[in-house]
C-alpha cells in the first residue's frame, strides 16, 4: 500500500502554488508538468548546474560508503562519519586538482559537503 501511494504521489503532477494566484490549477495535467519542469530548470540555473553535480557525486559517495560500512559493522555513528569524511576528501582532492586545472572555489567544497551530508543521512535514519 506504501509503495502504490508513493507510486501515486510521483506520478501525480501539481505545482507549488503557495500564495500565487497567477497560475490556475487544473489538477494533474500536461501543462501542470510542464510548469513544474520549468520550475525545476530555475532552481538549476539559480543554482548551478556545476554545483548540483558537486552535491549528486558527493551524495552518491557518501551514501555508498555509509551503507558499506554500516553493513560490516552495524554501527549508525561511524557510518555517517565514515561516509561524509569519505566523500569530503574525495571532494577536496578534486578541487585541490581544479587549482591548476580548472575552476576551483570555496562554494564547489559547500557543495561537497552538503551532499556528503545528505547521502550519509539517508543510509542512516530508520524508516
Amino acid at each position: 500500500m506504501k509503495l502504490l501511494l508513493l507510486l501515486f504521489l510521483l506520478l501525480y503532477s501539481t505545482p507549488c502554488l503557495g500564495q500565487n494566484n497567477d497560475v490556475p490549477y487544473h489538477g494533474g495535467n500536461s501543462r501542470n508538468f510542464q510548469f513544474g519542469l520549468s520550475q525545476l530548470d530555475k532552481f538549476t540555473e539559480s543554482i548551478g548546474q556545476d554545483k548540483l553535480l558537486h552535491m549528486g557525486g558527493c551524495y552518491v559517495i557518501s551514501a555508498t560508503t555509509a551503507s558499506i560500512v554500516y553493513n560490516m559493522t552495524e554501527n549508525r555513528k561511524k557510518a555517517f562519519v565514515y561516509g561524509v569524511l569519505s566523500s569530503v576528501v574525495v571532494g577536496g582532492i578534486k578541487e585541490i586538482h581544479d587549482i591548476k586545472h580548472g575552476d576551483s572555489n570555496w562554494a564547489d567544497m559547500g557543495a561537497n559537503v552538503i551532499g556528503a551530508t545528505l547521502g550519509a543521512s539517508v543510509v542512516i535514519v530508520r524508516f
